[in-house]
């Protein structure tokens, strides 16, 4: 036969761990403090280096002096530019290309088809990813497939894709605005590949 002090004492236990354990259970969880961890932003990093190599050609372009308009039709040059770009802010570089420029149409008498050699240091400014800008000075010691120095800016606005890590296909459009021969403008696109080192 069961004790009655002990029956009271055991009913009473569970009724006190009935009566705490559902207040405890219907207790709202506390709320979590937010997440206050910066978002890393997309875009190049500073310290980051790509080297570029990109393949161009000028389809049309207009002599701002003679008035004259210039077309692949007449003249058809493919460009390759060799270059390497530091960024020295995040998303904004700093670098050099090496332009060389070959005739694909017959050049003129006496001349040969090696047209163009340029120095293209630049800044560029990656603002919205993957779309970028760069403003670009040329210095060029050969023009014309000869030793003809001719100097002048270039605008240029294009995208670089990801096709894997480190390795990006650009397309862009470059204005180039020549000056010190003659004033000139033209239209260039362009397409190559950006690998990071």
């Amino acid at each position: 036969m069961r004790h009655p002090a002990r029956s009271v004492v055991f009913t009473a236990t569970l009724l006190a761990a009935a009566l705490f354990g559902g207040r405890a259970a219907a207790a709202p969880e506390s709320p979590q403090p937010p997440d206050t961890t910066p978002t890393e932003s997309p875009g190049p990093k500073r310290g980051e280096i790509v080297q570029t190599d990109t393949l161009g050609m000028n389809v049309v372009s207009w002599n701002l002096d003679t008035h004259k308009t210039t077309t692949v039709a007449n003249q058809a040059g493919l460009s390759e530019f060799v270059g390497a770009h530091w960024f020295f802010a995040d998303r904004w570089r700093a670098g050099m290309n090496f332009q060389f420029t070959e005739l694909l149409s017959v050049p003129p008498p006496g001349s040969d088809r090696f047209s163009t050699f340029a120095l293209l240091p630049q800044v560029g400014w990656h603002f919205y990813d993957p779309f970028f800008a760069a403003v670009v000075f040329t210095f060029a010691p050969r023009t014309r497939s000869g030793a003809d120095l001719d100097m002048g800016l270039q605008a240029v606005v294009g995208a670089g894709l990801k096709l894997a890590d480190g390795v990006r296909l650009t397309l862009a459009a470059e204005v180039p605005y020549n000056f010190y021969i003659a004033r000139t403008i033209g239209i260039t696109p362009l397409a190559g590949l950006s690998i990071g080192l």
